[in-house]
Order: structure tokens, then sequence, then C-alpha cells
């Protein structure tokens, strides 16, 4: 059984969204920060089974937020991030309202995704 960590599911979610071309960081942008870009938050981890002490069905929940210069191409990086982690079966479950930024003078929206880790199969599964 292969145990999955905070930051082993951070660098899977980087990995799968370096094809989209956005630059990724981890920390809040500023104004030499370049845009678009896609803000990855601290993964929540909730193991939900576990086995002689060792995890079997572990939660993650990640945040990203999407960054760029008009809401429309934000709301369009959303759709791209969904798109691409839908391939691992993760379940997009919260959208904030879009933010304006005026000192980056950018919007923002925030996305939020869960997805239930098999430790026995090392896979992804939707969360029913």
């Amino acid at each position: 059984m292969k145990q999955l960590g905070v930051k082993e599911f951070s660098d899977i979610v980087y990995e799968k969204l370096d094809s989209l071309k956005y630059k990724q960081i981890l920390t809040n942008p500023t104004t030499e920060s370049k845009f678009p870009c896609l803000e990855l938050r601290t993964p929540l981890k909730s193991t939900r089974k576990t086995e002689n002490a060792i995890p079997i069905l572990t939660i993650f929940q990640i945040s990203i937020t999407c960054w760029n210069e008009s809401q429309r191409k934000t709301m369009e990086m959303t759709d791209e991030v969904e798109i691409k982690l839908q391939e691992f079966n993760f379940t997009r479950t919260n959208t904030s309202p879009s933010i304006y930024d005026s000192i980056l003078q950018k919007y923002g929206i925030t996305i939020t995704f869960e997805v239930r880790y098999n430790s026995i199969t090392n896979s992804f599964d939707f969360i029913r």
C-alpha cells in the first residue's frame, strides 16, 4: 500500500496542471507575479478508513485560485482546470464569486476540488 502525503498530493496536482502552461504559485500573487497564474493552496487531508493504523481511504481537498486580466478569461481558466483535474476523478465542489484585486489589477476566482485516494489500489476515486 502506498500512503500519500499532502506534499505528494500537491505535487501530483501541480504536475497535472502543468500542461495548461499557466504559471503556478504556492503563495498569494504579487505585482511582480507573472499572469495569468494559478495559486495552489495547501491541500487538506482527511483519513476516512484505516487498517492496522494504516490509512486506506483518504479524502483530499484543494483550492486553486485562477488569476487573469479579465473576469471572462478567469472563468475560462476555471473550466480548463476542472477539465484537467477530472482526468484524475476530482470533483469540483465549490466556486467563489469573482474578486478584483485593485493592487494587482487582476481578477481571481477560487475553485475547490475533492477526491478520494485509495491506498490499496493507488488510485483516485470519485466521492459519492
